[in-house]
């Protein structure tokens, strides 16, 4: 009984929330028709506006992934499923509605957030028929650990400007009844349809790498996410053991499972934007595609929130060569060769030459500050009312309100200090070619290391090695 009773509450919600918002939307309505193309613009902000059960909301906003699960030993042989679920709502883009969607939270571990979620919206979750140009889910991301808000916005597109398969990106201005929860970056889903537009089929195997990497017994920990896994597997078992060979037959191995020219310059830009959490920078945040046409493996970037950044905020990598990242295996064992360290050269060089230009670099982060300004003080002034109006729990969630104008602005200077200096500093550093690294990457962590270390340190405190044991500690979770 009290399950229909909270239906029939729901549904009186949304049917009158859904009548004040087509209200409001027939007269803030921008296309008449929605495209692929029109919901990643590049000259305004999205308006997005989310009808839910309060109740509902409350659930995704305190849904999260448990730190020792997400991360437990098991994950080396399959993928661990998210803990997040879908709860019915009703969305409008730029005034055109749709009704019956589905929402759910997304996110790892990094963009957590108890009031400003990344979210996944699912146009076909109830109505079957809900579809944008044959698109059916759109992915909104919180930008929680980029406040100048421009690294997916602009990153994505170098990558799609040097010719790499990359996700289109937008901004959007996202509110949930009536309450504004601000910028959120509007990221093309790698799926169907995006895979049909870099790779003109959609009939290869996609899997997606978070926080894993193709080392031995490593096979199963990539996630399927389109084709099928008998013929997919088998090839990443293939990469796993042609990464294991000598320097002298590694390059002609790999180059028979790797699109390895599309490979250096995927490399290269992630170490031209200092992608510390991407493939090369932490074997995490990416995609693979076996392309069904050559059978071999296309990286693709994804959770481009940490881009045009010197350093990482989980290691210390200021010893670390700023020219190229190789945590990533794959980096590793082409860097360990004098042609591959030649050919990253050159692709570095080349998108340097061709897409690196400082003056409309800088042009674009002044352009884009302008566009988020008033959408940043209108959030900030919602979030001073909801602060106002909700004190206690403010307090609690403080850490969660995450965007300001202050933030934004010094935000936006560090990434035009980077912008700036970048070409000067990477063309000293390889004047005399690139420079050798040999550094092994570690396995990916598994929470076993973690407990082993937590062990180890509280031995130790009746022995007298607490500083030793906090340092290797300390190490151990910094490289999280």
């Amino acid at each position: 009984m009290r399950n229909i009773l909270k239906l029939r509450k729901n549904s009186v919600f949304l049917i009158i929330l859904a009548y004040l918002t087509s209200i409001v939307n027939a007269e803030e309505s921008v296309n008449d028709v929605l495209t692929r193309d029109t919901i990643f613009p590049s000259d305004r902000v999205l308006d997005v506006k989310i009808t839910i059960d309060p109740e509902d909301w409350n659930t995704i906003c305190h849904q999260s992934r448990d730190f020792r699960t997400a991360l437990a030993d098991r994950r080396q042989y399959h993928p661990i499923a998210h803990p997040y679920t879908y709860v019915e709502a009703m969305v409008s883009i730029d005034g055109i509605g749709f009704d019956r969607v589905g929402i759910r939270k997304k996110g790892f571990i990094g963009s957590q957030n108890l009031t400003r979620p990344s979210l996944k919206i699912k146009l076909n979750h109830l109505d079957k028929q809900g579809q944008i140009d044959g698109v059916t889910n759109l992915t909104f991301n919180n930008n929680q650990q980029d406040t100048s808000l421009i690294s997916q916005f602009m990153g994505y597109g170098l990558f799609n400007a040097a010719g790499l398969p990359a996700p289109r990106c937008a901004y959007a201005h996202l509110s949930v009844n009536g309450q504004s929860l601000g910028i959120y970056s509007h990221v093309e889903r790698i799926h169907r349809s995006f895979l049909k537009r870099n790779f003109g089929a959609d009939d290869g195997v996609l899997y997606e790498g978070t926080v894993v990497d193709f080392f031995e017994d490593w096979s199963g920990s990539f996630e399927k996410k389109l084709g099928k896994d008998k013929i997919g597997r088998p090839r990443i078992k293939q990469l796993i053991r042609a990464l294991q060979l000598d320097n002298h037959e590694i390059e002609s191995a790999m180059n028979d499972l790797i699109d390895l020219n599309s490979f250096y310059l995927f490399w290269a830009m992630e170490g031209l934007l200092g992608a510390w959490d991407g493939y090369s920078g932490n074997s995490n945040n990416f995609f693979v595609y076996l392309n069904s046409d050559t059978n071999k493996f296309h990286f693709i970037p994804w959770g481009a929130d940490s881009l045009f950044e010197r350093f990482s905020h989980i290691k210390d990598d200021r010893k670390d060569p700023i020219s190229v990242k190789t945590k990533g295996l794959v980096a590793h064992r082409l860097y360990q060769l004098t042609s591959g360290r030649r050919r990253y050269e050159h692709a570095l060089r080349e998108i340097l030459e061709k897409h690196w230009s400082e003056k409309d670099l800088i042009s674009e982060t002044e352009r884009l500050e302008e566009l988020l300004k008033p959408h940043l003080l209108i959030y900030q002034k919602s979030r001073i009312s909801f602060q106002t109006q909700n004190k206690a729990k403010s307090k609690r969630n403080e850490r969660d309100f995450d965007q300001s104008l202050e933030q934004f602005i010094e935000s936006i200077k560090k990434k035009k200090k980077f912008i700036r200096k970048r070409r000067t500093e990477i063309m000293r550093e390889i004047s005399g070619g690139m420079p050798e690294w040999d550094t092994d990457p570690e396995l990916p962590f598994l929470i076993s290391g973690m407990e082993k270390a937590m062990s180890f340190f509280a031995g130790c405190i009746g022995g007298g090695c607490i500083g030793f044991s906090a340092a290797i500690l300390v190490g151990w979770l910094i490289d999280l």
